[in-house]
């Protein structure tokens, strides 16, 4: 049903809020089931490679390597080339991580994405993943369900300004439902389209799509925190000062992050234009990385559930310190060239697995010294936050969506002190390019069209009554503009 556009009241939104978040839900109830069969059948039964496996994909599971490691980069590249040859041939736009898409659309063309990417992006991104390549399920979540939104505004006649509205509680309710975190999507619908400040009033309509959704996932696949229920405290003055240092190291871990994939994705694109290169690119790159898969446990498919291990003590210690070291680094490189090559995958995830890393190197490097906590419960959590949050210009929305993930509120204290710690180190670093500044340079706004520029039709002619309203984030999580992010674009 199109919302009035002169009545832009929660109570007019409150049916196709909960339209949206439940078509959002099956679709991420419908990827992660997917998923869990490409793995399944590619990278266990075929490649003999079983994968760490969280609490809530069927119970928490260590990894098991496999007794013919030649087949696992012949399984990760032949995945990677089915998916590029399915996403080229249907829907070209489903390729790459989805998040940045998503976001360029509510900015740019909110009744522009096509229906059938629901489609492409959810069996390219299973293919993908499922045969072992590094990427995460909340890209193509978001893509996903912020093209049902798109649809559902374009066939209900909605205005420009409430089809953007529709397209961000899309990707917050999808977000959202495949990480079992609906407070946390919501939040991420209201942060993740600006570098500098927040949608407010976007924020009821996206918790209502958010727990919609969740609600639809949840009685697919249960509504157990994804990495269970770990337990473990801050430790005393010592892991406040590792929860700081933490911080720093995860900050500059989301700096190498985002230039490593952007490093990746530019070279491939101004490289590769012709259509077997771009078919190549990602089948040769999910053949390295299938190899380096074999090296560094955590590397292959989503990683959560190397998250889930590196809050146990007992795992934790169990892996030799070099791999410790090089698990962030590993899943840099795999994110890197799995979907920065083109693959179908998200690169959201993959931070929290890097910050993982990262906060558990830390802790394995104090833990001789009697100066960290006898669980490695909060470094590894606030290394999620850490690393992601501020590159991905959402410290409230990833905090809150880490301590959801793992059934513990007492995190959301510690985990937004490295948030900031790591947001003096980030400066203006950013994982989505398709963000703008602030709401005030969102297209079509009037501070945002030149002068001199014709009128608008009067259903397009800026925000409705209910639209944007800045929301300076907390001071201690903005720092100024880096001269040194790189190019900005759009991201395919």
């Amino acid at each position: 049903m199109p919302v009035d556009g002169a009545d832009e009241s929660l109570a007019r939104w409150l049916v196709p809020a909960v339209l949206i978040g439940v078509v959002a839900g099956a679709g991420a109830a419908a990827l992660f089931g997917l998923l869990h069969l490409c793995t399944g059948w590619l990278l266990e039964s075929v490649a003999g490679y079983r994968p760490y496996r969280t609490s809530a994909d069927g119970g928490f599971r260590t990894l098991t390597e496999s007794g013919r490691p030649w087949a696992v980069p012949l399984v990760a590249a032949g995945g990677a080339l089915v998916a590029t040859v399915f996403a080229l041939w249907l829907a070209p736009e489903a390729r790459g991580h989805g998040t940045d898409a998503a976001i360029a659309a509510a900015h740019h063309d909110p009744t522009g994405m096509r229906g059938r990417v629901t489609v492409v992006k959810l069996v390219a991104s299973a293919l993908t993943i499922g045969s072992g390549g590094s990427g995460g399920t909340e890209g193509p979540a978001a893509q996903i369900s912020a093209a049902f939104g798109s649809v559902i505004a374009r066939r209900t006649g909605m205005s420009r300004q409430q089809a953007r509205t529709a397209v961000v509680i899309g990707l917050a309710a999808g977000v959202g439902a495949i990480f079992d975190a609906p407070f946390g999507g919501a939040l991420l619908g209201a942060e993740l389209l600006y570098r500098r400040s927040m949608d407010a009033r976007v924020l009821p309509k996206a918790v209502i799509a958010a727990v919609a959704g969740w609600l639809v996932f949840g009685a697919c696949h249960g509504f157990d925190p994804v990495l269970g229920h770990p337990t473990g405290g801050l430790g005393g003055a010592g892991g406040l000062l590792l929860v700081v240092l933490v911080g720093f190291a995860a900050g500059g871990a989301g700096r190498l992050y985002t230039a490593c994939f952007y490093l990746v994705h530019t070279r491939v694109g101004e490289r590769v234009r012709r259509l077997p290169g771009r078919i190549a690119a990602p089948t040769v790159a999910a053949l390295l990385v299938g190899g380096l898969g074999l090296l560094v446990p955590g590397v292959l498919g989503t990683g959560y559930g190397l998250l889930e291990a590196l809050t146990r003590r007992n795992v934790l210690l169990d892996l030799p310190l070099a791999v410790v070291l090089a698990l962030p680094l590993a899943k840099i490189a795999g994110t890197a060239l799995s979907v920065g090559s083109g693959g179908s995958g998200g690169i959201f995830g993959p931070g929290m697995v890097v910050g993982a890393g990262v906060g558990a190197a830390v802790w394995r490097l104090a833990e001789p010294l009697g100066i960290a906590p006898h669980s490695p419960l909060v470094p590894v959590a606030v290394g999620m936050a850490a690393c992601l949050g501020p590159v991905a210009h959402a410290p409230l929305g990833v905090t809150v969506m880490v301590a959801e993930m793992l059934g513990d509120a007492s995190l959301l204290g510690p985990a937004l002190l490295a948030v900031g710690a790591a947001s003096a180190v980030t400066g203006g670093t950013t994982l989505y390019r398709s963000q703008v500044d602030r709401i005030e340079d969102e297209p079509g706004t009037p501070a945002a069209v030149p002068p001199g520029t014709p009128p608008l039709p009067p259903h397009q002619a800026g925000p409705a009554p209910d639209g944007p309203v800045a929301v300076p984030l907390p001071p201690t999580l903005v720092v100024p503009q880096n001269p040194l992010d790189g190019v900005t674009g759009r991201v395919e």
